[in-house]
């Protein structure tokens, strides 16, 4: 896949522009109508292929198959099931939380309302007070009054100015209390609603707390198991294997995925890449990794705050989004160029494969999946499947 494929071809453009400039001056430009058709069946064209590759993506995806122990599938179940409900309850959370804007304004607009509706009952009070004070016995005298007819005219219009200001006074109150039956309802409505979000989130949440010991029972038999050093060494080349071995058959995958047009290359944001989470760098690229001095971290460690959000260095779509073995729930993003970063150990992944993000989307959580012990994120970056040092590329100090 090619995020500059458009820029790309930006000097090949330039050179014909001086022959097609000269041909739509001869010709003319196209009319409107004769273009569209064309940029509508080109449109049309590459979302079909667009589609076409995020299906072909995804049926390769499928057939992954993982060299993984009993204990090591139930952990995969379990991780993702907690990262499910943890996706959930963070999206059903969001809902309560407008629910409970909306509430708010609806309370206050119903405020206003019965403010409104006081002010009009005491207009209407007065208007009756001083219709009562006046009576009928002056208007009559002033209809049967032949003496100036002109001021009998200007009286009769004063009369009936009131008459109407009476009854469109009544007219507001009248919907100003429909206004605030409606209202009332609306309130109504949003309470239930409010009270089965949160029962539906308490019962996420019980579902995420059994999960949750489900794993640590299973985390705790795969500790239990004894493994010599050499066995760890395997277990984690193991891993490593899988992972690019994946890694492969993506870049086979997504070479010809479409991207949009202007993109940013990669290359070129070098250095200027924010991280995709604050917090204390547990492991560098090139570091020991555990106790033997043959393995290596292959990119960053970065301690942070379980659920919090993991950003998007870069523009780029999603080409992976799943549980693998030494990775947990792992998320990996292409932006074009065979470049890949990838984001493992959350806690639940927000996008789902052949999704487009924007720089600095949230894609994640923080979390500790795959088996580790504290929450932390782990952090790299790929080109052509060769792991780069992500502290040339992103500003750590950021």
């Amino acid at each position: 896949m090619r995020l500059c494929r458009g820029i790309g071809r930006s000097r090949a453009v330039a050179r014909c522009a001086a022959a097609l400039l000269s041909v739509l001056l001869a010709v003319g430009a196209l009319p409107a109508s004769a273009q569209q058709p064309a940029d509508a069946t080109a449109a049309r064209a590459e979302l079909k292929q667009t589609e076409q590759e995020i299906g072909r993506l995804k049926k390769l995806l499928g057939t992954l198959k993982q060299e993984m122990s009993g204990l090591e599938g139930e952990l995969k179940k379990s991780e993702s099931e907690i990262g499910r409900l943890r996706r959930e309850s963070g999206e059903i959370e969001q809902q309560i939380q407008e629910g409970e804007t909306r509430l708010q304004d609806l309370r206050q607009q119903a405020e206003q309302l019965q403010a409104a509706l006081e002010a009009q009952q005491e207009q209407i009070a007065r208007q009756v007070r001083a219709a009562y004070m006046a009576g009928r016995q002056d208007y009559l005298k002033m209809v049967l009054n032949q003496d100036d007819p002109a001021r009998v005219a200007r009286m009769l219009r004063y009369y009936g100015d009131v008459n109407r200001a009476r009854v469109e006074e009544i007219s507001r109150y009248t919907q100003t209390i429909e206004q605030i039956r409606t209202a009332s309802s609306q309130i109504a409505e949003q309470q239930s609603t409010l009270q089965r979000d949160r029962q539906t989130l308490a019962s996420r949440q019980r579902e995420m707390q059994a999960e949750q010991d489900k794993r640590t029972e299973v985390l705790a038999s795969l500790r239990g198991r004894s493994q010599t050093q050499q066995q760890q060494i395997s277990s984690r080349e193991a891993e490593r294997a899988e992972l690019a071995a994946l890694i492969k058959k993506l870049d086979e995958a997504i070479t010809s995925i479409p991207t949009p047009a202007g993109s940013l290359p990669f290359a070129q944001a070098k250095g200027k890449l924010p991280l995709p989470v604050q917090g204390q760098l547990k492991a560098r690229f090139g570091s020991q990794r555990g106790s033997d001095s043959r393995l290596k971290w292959d990119g960053l460690l970065i301690g942070a705050r379980e659920g919090a959000q993991v950003h998007a260095i870069h523009g780029g779509r999603v080409v992976f989004a799943d549980w693998l073995r030494g990775s947990g729930l792992l998320l990996i993003l292409d932006h074009g160029n065979g470049y890949l970063s990838l984001y493992g150990h959350n806690q639940s992944l927000l996008r789902e494969v052949g999704s487009w993000v924007q720089p600095g989307e949230a894609i994640a959580t923080v979390g500790s999946s795959g088996g580790q012990g504290e929450a932390a994120l782990y952090f790299s970056i790929r080109h052509r499947g060769q792991p780069l040092d992500p502290a040339a590329w992103c500003m750590l100090s950021s």
